[in-house]
């Protein structure tokens, strides 16, 4: 339920990471906004995140709750949002921070001045966290426009980036699918965009993505049994006739390749239950044709995705 007097609740669903939560409060604690909240929900199995929070008890308006048993990832998350109260919620993990004063503010003010918008996101920096390297991200306008033509074609590529450089209107049917990990950001944004197409990108770099070796994205990267039935369930939550879409072919067609789909059966030892659409048994016939040193070749890929598009079964 919001509450009118808090605009933004910035909800950060903490595990364990002391040393990044410090860091991510330590940045809130530089904001140039009122009317606000920070709610933190700890999965963490001790009291490393609450001695944290104990902290900026007296510059942040905080609000701490500890999970008990722990809710895992995203239940957390959502259980982060359930006790927002503010009109918009901006969500940050633990391991990011804010990289501008004004950030939360600029944010804001980006939905204040469009009402008939959800949703807003923001360039960004990538910070390795083991090499130092930093990398700053922006969404070009070839991807906006992807955008604004169908959510679906984040399938093509993640163009938005993770969950904390968005901003969004604090709404009940905005929650993440406890049924996902690797692609929950995906399905978080395709369903808010399906809801509501309209967004606005901020090309400014406001938020900093910490990148460390222990993130699930990359305990998940390549692993069949997690990318398959799990990009299957997006697809077929959102239409299978999504693969009507090129880019959205392309995307299986790699992903297939990728993870050295040859048969049928390696999707069924993957774990993937249910029909299969005709497109993609498609693209499985057509890449078995080719070694796949030759199906990694970037230009022979891409002419022979294009050849099985052009010919494939629309559904």
């Amino acid at each position: 339920m919001t509450n009118s007097n808090i605009k933004i609740s910035v909800c950060i669903p903490a595990y364990k990471n002391p040393e990044f939560l410090l860091r991510a409060l330590a940045s809130l604690a530089t904001q140039q906004c009122s009317s606000w909240e920070v709610i933190i929900t700890d999965d963490s199995p001790d009291e490393s995140v609450h001695q944290v929070v104990q902290q900026f008890q007296q510059q942040l308006p905080i609000q701490y709750y500890k999970n008990t048993p722990a809710h895992g990832m995203p239940a957390n998350w959502n259980t982060c949002y359930d006790k927002a109260r503010g009109a918009y919620i901006k969500i940050l993990h633990d391991d990011d921070w804010l990289a501008h004063p004004q950030a939360l503010e600029k944010m804001a003010a980006a939905l204040d001045a469009n009402p008939d918008c959800d949703f807003v996101y923001t360039a960004y920096s990538n910070h390795y966290l083991q090499t130092g390297d930093i990398e700053d991200v922006h969404c070009n306008a070839f991807y906006q426009r992807l955008l604004q033509q169908s959510p679906v074609n984040l399938f093509q590529r993640n163009f938005i980036g993770p969950p904390s450089v968005i901003m969004h209107r604090n709404k009940p049917a905005y929650r993440y699918d406890v049924k996902t990990r690797w692609v929950v950001d995906i399905d978080f944004y395709m369903q808010v965009l399906q809801a509501n197409p309209k967004f606005v990108y901020i090309d400014e770099v406001l938020v900093n993505v910490g990148i460390s070796g222990e993130q699930i994205t990359r305990d998940c990267f390549r692993v069949r049994e997690v990318e398959i039935p799990e990009n299957f369930y997006l697809l077929r939550k959102f239409s299978l006739k999504a693969l009507n879409n090129i880019y959205v072919y392309d995307f299986f067609w790699r992903m297939l390749r990728n993870l050295e789909i040859r048969q049928v059966a390696d999707l069924r030892s993957s774990g993937l239950e249910g029909d299969i659409p005709s497109p993609v048994r498609q693209m499985i016939t057509l890449q078995r044709q080719f070694p796949l040193r030759v199906l990694r070749i970037g230009v022979i890929s891409k002419l022979l995705m294009t050849f099985s598009y052009l010919f494939r079964k629309r559904l």
